[in-house]
């Protein structure tokens, strides 16, 4: 009896110089096979080569477009890119997953050997096995504005860096003053530099008309939120695109509670930190400020949780800095204006301002 297929799909593992490509396919009853596999250069000759090859396999395996199929790969830094980015403009339904979920994947299935042959496969496999959501690109304003806020954020983090070495040097028993020169020279340079990048953030933030006027209300309204922090937000999500819902959104960022319970063994809960650093570094700095105001509705939601935990500052810190995020999500989603009474008029349990998610976090 000939097996009958259910679904195809495309594992890419991808290196800086070339990537495997694995094409496999799933019957009914589980079974994975392997099509076909090769390496292909990560050039853009290499890419057109892969493109050719994919769709050879499928005019020949899905003629009649009846099977799921999709191409995955994991993130690799910036060596995924072209690749990931070539395939979407063919046409090819592209999808992205994280390496620390795609390595556990692999141990789940028994491979524990590292092969770029067997990474495909097993990625491969994943694919069959799963269904992922489709990647897309971010716009080349988000790029851009991306690109210049990562920059920023570089240059701050050596300048803080060139500022402790001055720092320690000063107050050495030894030093040397034109080590020291050399030193605020550099710091100097940096903050020019900071400077340039900051303003041309906010050249490509006025530019578009679009994003400027659902994230200047935001930004008016949210004490604590500067231009750079919403910015960031954005462009790290590119505009929330692929975000759906306020759990998804903070799992992305690191804020979902992670818990550790089994039997009588109960430890505190946390929050897991697995995702986005550069949105969490902004909203931590974004909390600061607004807790420094010491007004507001979101300070009384501050002041709530320290009671709970007085000997604890950054429990309720970081409460503050979830809800941000999460208040710059359902505003900027519903295009709505802040409104500090909201929970008063309307008491709902899934409002932003009463969401027990919110409330519930005071043992992160």
């Amino acid at each position: 009896m000939k097996k009958k297929f259910v679904r195809l799909a495309c594992g890419l593992d991808i290196g800086k110089d070339k990537f495997r490509a694995c094409f496999g396919r799933i019957d009914q009853s589980g079974h994975f096979t392997v099509k076909s596999g090769r390496f292909f250069d990560n050039t853009s000759s290499g890419i057109k080569a892969f493109l050719v090859w994919t769709k050879k396999h499928l005019t020949k395996l899905n003629p009649d477009n009846e099977l799921p199929f999709q191409v995955l790969m994991e993130t690799t830094g910036v060596y995924h890119e072209s690749v990931c980015l070539a395939a979407y403009e063919a046409g090819l339904p592209v999808c992205l997953e994280v390496a620390k979920r795609v390595k556990r994947y692999l141990q789940s299935i028994g491979q524990y050997s590292k092969t770029d042959k067997l990474d495909a496969k097993g990625i491969c496999q994943m694919g069959c096995e799963r269904k992922f959501k489709l990647w897309k690109p971010c716009s080349p304003n988000i790029l851009k504005l991306r690109t210049s806020l990562r920059h920023r954020k570089s240059l701050v983090n050596n300048k803080t860096r060139l500022s402790n070495q001055l720092h320690a040097m000063i107050y050495s028993a030894y030093t040397d003053k034109e080590v020291q020169s050399s030193i605020k020279r550099l710091i100097k340079q940096m903050e020019r530099e900071i400077e340039k990048m900051e303003d041309l953030c906010m050249e490509l933030y006025q530019a578009d008309e679009i994003l400027y006027k659902k994230l200047n209300p935001i930004i008016n309204a949210l004490k604590g939120v500067g231009v750079i922090t919403a910015l960031t937000v954005i462009a790290e999500t590119n505009g929330f695109a692929q975000i759906t819902s306020l759990k998804q959104l903070a799992s992305y960022v690191g804020y979902d509670i992670i818990e550790n319970q089994s039997g009588n063994s109960n430890k505190p809960t946390k929050i897991s930190k697995q995702g986005n650093t550069r949105i969490r570094s902004q909203m931590y700095m974004a909390a600061v400020a607004l807790i420094r105001t010491k007004e507001g509705p979101i300070y009384q939601f501050f002041l709530r949780i320290q009671q709970r935990n007085p000997k604890f500052y950054k429990v309720a810190n970081v409460a503050v800095q979830r809800k941000l995020l999460l208040l710059i999500y359902t505003l900027y989603k519903n295009e709505t204006q802040y409104d500090p009474l909201y929970h008063l008029k309307n008491k709902k349990k899934n409002s932003p301002e009463l969401s027990p998610e919110l409330y519930e976090i005071e043992q992160v």
